[in-house]
């Protein structure tokens, strides 16, 4: 609810370059299991699509081309970093807002496809109420493993009314020579 997809979005749209998101490389492996169909096959785990997130990465990064990735780094999943910094030399946008919650509350309320009857009983929750309430049980517990230090060019973006700083700052951010600094 920080505003990463949001930003992560614009950013690769601004630069010109490909955007992965955790969260969609899961609804594509999903939508692969027939999410959108009246009978899911099943749901992929989150671990699965961390790893396929991260294979992408690796892959798009090998093949020379750069990307934006969305992905919150957990202390309790140090391999993750490692791998997508032996990938690529990355620079780390900290998204922060004060309304972080009520924002992710809204959007998982508001989902199509989490709205759908099929998709619920699949995930296993009698209403979207219900797979609200545990969505942000897990976030909460996300956010207290979440990493906020890292060993490389790093900037804040204040989300709560557009983006501090602002959007020009933050492509030359990420475009500028971050190794000289």
């Amino acid at each position: 609810g920080s505003g990463k997809s949001t930003l992560g979005a614009l950013l690769a749209r601004s630069l010109r370059i490909p955007f992965v998101a955790r969260d969609d490389v899961r609804g594509g492996l999903f939508f692969s299991e027939g999410a959108w169909t009246s009978d899911p096959r099943r749901v992929p785990t989150s671990d699965e699509a961390v790893e396929t997130l991260l294979r992408m990465v690796e892959t798009t990064a090998g093949l020379g081309v750069s990307c934006i990735v969305e992905y919150v780094i957990r202390r309790s999943r140090p391999d993750d970093w490692a791998r997508l910094t032996a990938a690529a030399d990355c620079v780390v946008l900290l998204t922060t807002c004060r309304d972080a919650m009520s924002r992710f509350t809204d959007r998982e309320m508001n989902d199509a496809l989490l709205n759908r009857r099929p998709v619920l009983e699949a995930l296993g929750h009698a209403s979207i109420e219900d797979h609200t309430r545990r969505a942000v049980s897990r976030m909460e517990s996300v956010v207290d493993d979440m990493r906020t230090d890292f060993d490389v060019p790093m900037l804040q973006v204040a989300t709560d009314q557009g983006y501090q700083p602002s959007l020009d700052q933050i492509i030359e951010f990420i475009g500028g020579d971050q190794r000289a600094r």
